[in-house]
């Protein structure tokens, strides 16, 4: 008995993607490469470019060269303003990596009251830093802010003078600010 083979169909292996489809779908990402490119590098580029002038923001830009940089590279404050932001960096991050990964996980399970929880943990992502700032500096205002309000003495400390103090309210604004971010990687982890 003899058996006929199937016919064979080829293909050209380098035209077709894992999904089966063929063709290349670069240009799906092109879209996206435009506006980041649009609004991430075009900025950048601004930005760098504004370092080698001097313009106070409203009369004619002036070409100034390197004296920009010069003067900031040779400010003896530079290494402690650099120490600190690291300093905050490291310790929000830690704060926030043990926070993140409880309520992300809180989150992806199925809880009571989890959906109205989740819309409360993801508030502070909705907010801009420029909004974030000014609204605990007047929270946090000796004079006028939160402890005066409330009639509670303990709360009418100078939070961002004093330098214990302010270490610990930025970490603490920082971390509060960027917990859901994390929160929502570690829920789609889940």
């Amino acid at each position: 008995m003899t058996t006929i083979a199937p016919p064979v169909v080829r293909t050209n292996e380098s035209t077709r993607s894992s999904g089966g489809r063929s063709g290349s779908v670069v240009w799906m990402a092109l879209p996206a490469l435009f506006w980041f490119v649009a609004f991430g590098v075009v900025p950048l580029l601004g930005v760098l470019w504004l370092s080698f002038t001097t313009w106070n923001g409203l009369g004619e830009i002036q070409p100034s060269g390197l004296t920009s940089w010069k003067a900031t590279l040779s400010d003896p404050g530079l290494p402690h303003a650099l120490w600190v932001t690291f300093l905050i960096m490291a310790l929000s991050w830690a704060v926030q990596t043990p926070l993140s990964i409880l309520i992300g996980v809180f989150i992806a399970a199925r809880k009571r009251y989890r959906e109205f929880l989740a819309v409360l943990f993801f508030i502070p992502l909705l907010l801009s830093s420029a909004a974030i700032a000014i609204t605990y500096k007047s929270l946090l205002d000796p004079n006028f802010g939160l402890g005066t309000g409330l009639g509670i003495d303990a709360l009418n400390q100078d939070w961002l003078g004093n330098a214990t103090l302010a270490m610990g309210v930025l970490i603490f604004i920082v971390s509060w600010q960027f917990v859901p971010f994390h929160s929502l990687i570690y829920q789609g982890a889940v």
